[in-house]
């Protein structure tokens, strides 16, 4: 993502790096008996700035809480030679904070994380400190120690919700931990079908999570999903990775999912329509704490972009015929900003 935000917050950092830590609270677990009919997204939260907006986010008593990545931000420009302590403090900053640890306490939470929290703008697998980095990580987020995060590489996994009339699939992708980085920015698409977003073994992974039977499937990309080529981080860049995400839909007849994201610093709706599937709507939810004033070309956005600090809620209405998915972009004092609504018939084949 763009690098503006370290010339904006230098600054701040070597004041708030110092707070003291403190006992990181036992947070709600995660309950899949619960029927979700509302659920907090977010992404990009600099944890030494002005957290309130969890309040705001706590007051619309939701169900579940995605954090969808950049939920700190622990790129060492400050050159710390204990790179891992680093991710840690930054970390602390945000359970030490009043109004984010409250509402944590008061929902259940589930997470990945982007380059940010991974530890580097932009990284990938090559990363050298991702090992450490996934231990905070599991530290962080209260991982079980029978959680199937602990036996593999990176931080993807699933999580259903609900009885089987109510049954909802949130799919974790983990975009960073194998992802072969492309040189450069403004990045160019490549043509290299080798290249990779989610690796061989994700990959495998994520197709046969497509084969669970679910109602309602929200795929958690820390990165854009439905947009176009804008020069950063999408997966357009990889249009071949793209389409074996639409082959994978398909050949499992995996009907009902849509993608949730973050990392750009704005709020969004796009909406791509591939030939013998159902559109793809891709809900961006950015930033909690950063804002981005010039939102890249998006031929396939839907109305405009939302350029304030903000967060997503997602609505299921049960009860409606056919079920009926709002998506509201929130701004920071909660108040529905922007939202379109999706039939769940329209995500079928």
């Amino acid at each position: 993502m763009k690098k503006l935000f370290y010339l904006l917050s230098l600054p701040i950092i070597f004041i708030t790096a110092c707070i003291p830590t403190g006992n990181i609270p036992t947070y709600p677990a995660y309950d899949p008996s619960t029927i979700l009919n509302k659920i907090v997204i977010s992404s990009c939260c600099y944890s030494g700035g002005n957290l309130s907006i969890f309040r705001n986010m706590q007051a619309k008593d939701a169900d579940l809480y995605i954090a969808m990545g950049d939920n700190m931000y622990a790129d060492n420009i400050i050159s710390n030679p204990d790179y891992p302590n680093w991710i840690q403090s930054q970390y602390n900053l945000l359970s030490n904070n009043m109004d984010y640890s409250n509402f944590r306490k008061s929902i259940q939470s589930i997470a990945t994380w982007d380059d940010h929290d991974y530890g580097l703008n932009n990284a990938g697998k090559e990363f050298p400190y991702k090992l450490q980095s996934k231990e905070k990580f599991m530290s962080f987020w209260q991982i079980q120690s029978t959680h199937d995060i602990r036996t593999h590489d990176g931080v993807y996994t699933s999580y259903l919700y609900g009885d089987a009339a109510h049954r909802v699939q949130v799919i974790m992708l983990d975009c960073r931990n194998f992802l072969d980085v492309l040189s450069g920015e403004p990045i160019e698409p490549t043509t290299d079908t080798s290249k990779t977003i989610l690796g061989a073994t994700q990959w495998a992974w994520f197709i046969q999570q497509l084969q669970t039977p679910a109602k309602i499937r929200i795929i958690v990309s820390s990165t854009q999903f439905a947009t176009g080529h804008n020069g950063w981080e999408t997966w357009a860049n990889f249009p071949h990775e793209m389409e074996k995400f639409y082959q994978a839909l398909r050949d499992a007849n995996a009907e009902g999912a849509f993608v949730v994201s973050g990392d750009v610093h704005y709020a969004e709706y796009s909406k791509r329509t591939p030939a013998n599937l159902y559109p793809i709507y891709d809900f961006t939810s950015s930033g909690l704490t950063h804002t981005e004033y010039n939102p890249s070309n998006n031929p396939y956005r839907i109305g405009d972009a939302y350029r304030q600090y903000n967060f997503g809620v997602v609505n299921i209405d049960w009860n409606a015929s056919p079920v009926n998915i709002t998506l509201e972009t929130c701004a920071f004092n909660g108040t529905v900003a922007k939202q379109i609504s999706i039939p769940l018939d329209e995500l079928k084949f």
